[in-house]
């Protein structure tokens, strides 16, 4: 069976070996070295880097406010705020200084690498998958990217990777007090994107399946050898064990859940006092459904229209705008939750009215899902890989992992019932691109629970050639093949528009440093690419009289 090597060199391992400490130290300085060179070219050649722009300024004015006072703005109930509240914290003990929270971000990102080589060794028992995890996750360029920028995908990966190794200790069943921190860490992760209560329910699959292992129901790496209970969760008299097993599943769920609400409960309580509705998360829900399912949707993130009328394309213009056609519209002045059902309801009427476009569009949403290109609408990769610094060098992309990862899912079939924490967080960030729209930063949290299964399948990989199993190698080889084809094919390109419009702002970024001589160059490129682009003309006349 294909599948024979991996699985037994997954069971095979009891404890960690002196080589897996040393191959995880080097993979952790790795990470943090890679990270902190990051930080130094982000501080020393970017320009961008002081010039944050819509959701990375929002946060950051935000946190500013907390700390200093003043008024937080329009989209305070609309966007999450776990980020800004983080931000915050930063800017209270290291003053309002970019550079700290980028380190703070940077520490973080080497913690996630961590908990990746963890995670993949504990489910599938084998020191070289979790090495090879764990080296993909410390040079994976977009996860380093994003660590540098001021949004919150950074902290959500974390929170996410910590929700799994809480929740898989290993060879135990997690007690209580590790299953009322797991769910904390899942609402801390609701909060500070509403997406991830997806994770809710595979989180539960998870505990009842691991409390069925645990309580005998099946072999497991923590029973005794031939796959039977231990003694002390026998029944005497062999009955009340299935009802012992679901009380202890039901308490199980109860606590789990009630770390999750404890999280989540300070969020739904300031909503209340701000709106006097119960707004369990944020109203953004709505508005945001509306820009992935509209006329003008491109499965991508657009400036959304609404019966020819655009509505703006920062996040403060879209709020005002979107609860203003939605009053005008009802014939009343609405509430924050009544503007988001409003606009979830236009979205899936346009869904229902049009089933043939709704059909096209969704398919178009997972190929954008699954493709290597990274398509930002804050930050640009591909812009910030113009500059000197860690970036240029050829780190590994989604369209390199993502293959490794869909063959392992495939090769790791029969491990399948420890490995429903993973397969929930594919799924989940999956069908929310599906549901709204495809962003690079909005899938970056996918690709953490893509990784274990890429160590996995290049470590049945190398077991394969080393056994020389050259059948079985060669119906994997195909299926890489066709995977990286359809990951690594040109669904999508920045548009010429969209390109000129990141090459005015790295202008604008240089003209802020006083860099007048890279500022004119820029702006002539962005003319060159786009030459309907006025803001990049304007700024040349300013400049040199062109």
């Amino acid at each position: 069976m294909i599948t024979s090597g991996m699985t037994k060199s997954c069971m095979s391992t009891d404890r960690t070996p002196p080589i897996h400490k040393t191959l995880t130290l080097s993979v952790l300085a790795v990470a943090c070295a890679v990270r902190l060179l990051h930080l130094f070219f982000t501080t020393r050649f970017n320009p961008l880097a002081a010039y944050l722009q819509l959701d990375a300024a929002i946060y950051d004015r935000w946190a500013r406010v907390l700390v200093l006072g003043g008024e937080i703005g329009p989209t305070r109930l609309m966007q999450a705020p776990l980020y800004p509240w983080f931000l915050s914290l930063i800017y209270r003990f290291a003053g309002v200084n970019l550079t700290a929270v980028r380190l703070v971000q940077a520490l973080l990102g080497t913690a996630s690498t961590l908990l990746i080589v963890l995670i993949t060794r504990k489910l599938f028992r084998s020191t070289a998958a979790s090495i090879i995890a764990g080296a993909v996750a410390a040079l994976y360029l977009p996860l380093i990217f994003y660590e540098g920028i001021l949004l919150p995908v950074t902290l959500i990966v974390f929170l996410n990777l910590l929700l799994v190794q809480l929740l898989e200790p290993g060879d135990t069943v997690p007690g209580n007090g590790r299953l009322l921190l797991a769910g904390v860490v899942l609402g801390l992760s609701v909060v500070a994107k509403p997406i991830a209560i997806l994770l809710w329910p595979f989180a539960f699959l998870h505990i009842l399946l691991r409390t069925g292992r645990a309580r005998g129901t099946e072999s497991s790496p923590g029973e005794t050898p031939g796959g039977h209970e231990r003694e002390k969760d026998r029944d005497p008299q062999g009955k009340g064990t299935g009802g012992r097993r679901s009380m202890h599943s039901l308490r199980h769920l109860l606590v789990f859940s009630a770390g999750v609400v404890i999280a989540i409960a300070p969020l739904t309580i300031r909503n209340a006092v701000l709106t006097h509705e119960f707004v369990p998360l944020t109203t953004g829900g709505g508005i945001n459904f509306y820009i992935g399912n509209n006329p003008e949707a491109t499965g991508f993130y657009s400036v959304p229209f609404y019966k020819g009328q655009p509505i703006g394309g920062t996040p403060e213009e879209q709020q005002k705008k979107m609860y203003d056609l939605a009053s005008a519209e009802t014939g009343r002045t609405l509430s924050p939750r009544e503007v988001s059902n409003f606009w979830l309801r236009r979205g899936l009427e346009y869904n229902r009215d049009n089933p043939g476009a709704f059909v096209r569009r969704t398919w178009q949403k997972l190929l954008l899902f699954w493709n290597n290109y990274e398509r930002a609408n804050v930050e640009s990769l591909p812009l910030h890989r113009r500059i000197t610094g860690i970036l240029q060098l050829p780190l590994f992309v989604f369209g390199i992992i993502a293959p490794f990862a869909v063959v392992g899912i495939f090769l790791m079939r029969s491990r399948m019932r420890f490995l429903w924490l993973l397969y929930g967080g594919i799924i989940s960030y999956c069908l929310a691109g599906l549901a709204f729209y495809v962003l690079a930063r909005y899938r970056l949290p996918v690709v953490v629970f893509l990784l274990p299964f890429t160590g996995a399948c290049i470590t049945e990989l190398i077991s394969l050639i080393t056994k020389k199993q050259i059948g079985e190698l060669i119906l994997v080889g195909i299926a890489l093949g066709l995977l990286f084809y359809f990951i690594n094919m040109t669904v999508a390109i920045d548009t010429p528009f969209g390109i000129s419009k990141n090459l005015t702002r790295l202008g604008n970024a240089y003209i802020a440093r006083g860099d007048t001589a890279a500022a004119v160059e820029v702006y002539r490129e962005a003319v060159d690419v786009f030459p309907q682009n006025g803001d990049a003309r304007r700024a040349l006349r300013l400049i040199t009289s062109e």
